[in-house]
């Protein structure tokens, strides 16, 4: 008799676990599915995903800004999505990021349909060129001119500039400014070359082992953090030293909600600690929180994700793509690890 209660009480949970982790699935695929939508729907005819200019850091005042940086974002957060929007999305921003392309592999921030230009970056060139690598997208060799532009530490210039002197760009708006070394960017920048760079390595596991400000465009720490485990999860193993003290920090961000700050940065904050493999409790309250937040259209909300001396840059399409990448990211963690028992509905 206690032999078939016993029995009894294992298969009721077993089947309780098994109808759990379905409809836990079933939410997330949903919230996926929604969002899929909205890209499909918000996608230009031309292929881009937009990007916003704000004046104002709660991004009121804002304008549209034409550049390929959110596309590569949405890209590669849509990237295991199987779902025949998602193909005809990909290939049409494919088809844009190859139509920006200047001769030698060469991309700007602003595109040619925007009314303003800035010099060539780094960062643009690297995240362009890491998604079309992805894709198995053939462009131009551009290896030597990133590996050439460089400062005396054997550390990456952000602008590319033909002047003698590389520490100045020239010109926005008839104005010089700094050419900086950017850990941001440089992590961007180890993920498009798929190889530990000692040099760059040392100078951006020093700059998060120390706290240190290293990033002029990117103020958020969960940023730096972010682009660093992304760099990790694509083989730049340099990083595993000072994983440990970036998924201790990313946890000390958490709020009792479940949230990271805004959304952009639960975000930001579930795909690195996702990346970095770390399968605590806290991902499934950060997963909840954003859940609850989606909007009827299928979107997360407009936050700033980078600035520079003007502006505020960020779009519903950079918030909904980091998003995305965390779901897939987590779906993908619970399918290794069936840990899926942490989610909270």
């Amino acid at each position: 008799m206690r032999n078939s209660i016993t029995i009894l009480i294992i298969l009721t949970l077993f089947l309780f676990i098994i109808n759990f982790i379905f409809n836990q699935t079933s939410t997330i695929n949903n919230a996926v599915n929604k969002a899929i939508d909205f890209f499909y729907e918000n996608q230009l005819d031309y292929g881009e995903f937009k990007t916003l200019a704000c004046s104002d850091i709660q991004m009121k005042n804002c304008r549209f800004d034409s550049s390929p940086f959110v596309t590569t974002f949405v890209l590669y957060s849509i990237k295991d999505v199987k779902n025949e929007k998602v193909e005809i999305m990909t290939k049409k921003a494919i088809d844009f990021l190859l139509s920006e392309q200047e001769t030698g592999g060469i991309w700007r921030y602003r595109t040619s349909r925007n009314t303003e230009s800035l010099p060539p970056d780094l960062d643009d060139i690297s995240t362009v060129s890491f998604i079309l690598k992805l894709n198995n997208i053939s462009f131009h060799d551009n290896l030597q001119l990133i590996l050439n532009n460089r400062n005396n530490d054997n550390l990456f210039f952000t602008w590319i500039t033909n002047e003698t002197n590389k520490e100045d760009v020239c010109c926005f708006r008839d104005k010089k400014f700094k050419n900086e070394v950017d850990c941001v960017v440089s992590s961007n920048i180890l993920l498009y070359l798929g190889r530990n760079d000692p040099h760059v390595c040392s100078y951006i596991n020093k700059a998060i082992r120390f706290n240190e400000t290293c990033s002029v465009y990117y103020t958020y720490q969960l940023s730096l953090y972010y682009m660093v485990s992304r760099a990790f999860e694509n083989d730049i193993t340099c990083f595993e030293e000072i994983k440990d003290i970036i998924i201790q920090t990313t946890l000390n961000h958490q709020n009792k909600d479940g949230s990271f700050g805004n959304d952009l940065e639960t975000a930001l904050a579930l795909n690195t600690l996702l990346n970095f493999n770390y399968s605590g409790k806290e991902i499934a309250l950060g997963i909840n929180n954003l859940l609850q937040s989606q909007l009827p259209n299928g979107s997360w909300r407009k936050y700033y994700f980078y600035l520079d001396f003007e502006f505020y840059y960020g779009s519903e399409e950079l918030t909904t793509a980091l998003v995305i990448e965390a779901m897939q990211n987590y779906q993908l963690h619970n399918s290794r690890t069936n840990s899926g028992y942490h989610f909270i509905k």
